[in-house]
């Protein structure tokens, strides 16, 4: 399987888990519901690492550099922020395995969970900005 075509899988699972998850967040936490978080967390942990390594294969951002090479700033926030998220979503999954009583659980976590998942999508649009506008201005279009 090609990368690219892989990389889209990954994404296209993101976007699915993502959705499964804010649904599973609207339920009372109960055994069942906290079950169906950790298997969605537990995937997501696999797939966001896969992802970025499929993206990152010749360098994070790469191409972007190879213009415009004044963004290394930019792109090593992008980056150290995409291992804060991961670390992050980790230690979101750790809180699950460590407390039992679900109820308790209930609104802090589905907060942070949430949380998460839009500094999560923020972080995708701003890694499609800094792309975009590269390709805007190497092909003249960007002002």
């Amino acid at each position: 399987m090609s990368e690219t075509r892989r990389l889209g899988e990954c994404r296209e699972l993101e976007y699915i888990l993502f959705g499964d998850l804010r649904d599973l967040l609207e339920e009372d936490p109960n055994y069942e519901s906290v079950r169906w978080i950790k298997a969605v967390l537990d995937t997501l942990l696999e797939t966001i690492p896969e992802e970025f390594a499929l993206k990152s294969e010749s360098g994070y951002l790469s191409g972007v550099l190879e213009e415009y090479p004044n963004w290394e700033g930019q792109v090593s926030r992008l980056e150290d922020e995409y291992y804060q998220l991961y670390r992050q979503l980790r230690n979101l999954r750790l809180r699950l395995e460590q407390d039992e009583d679900y109820r308790e659980l209930g609104k802090p976590l589905s907060n942070d969970l949430a949380g998460w998942m839009d500094a999560f999508r923020r972080h995708i649009q701003s890694e499609q900005q800094i792309v975009m506008l590269a390709a805007n201005l190497e092909t003249g279009g960007g002002d």
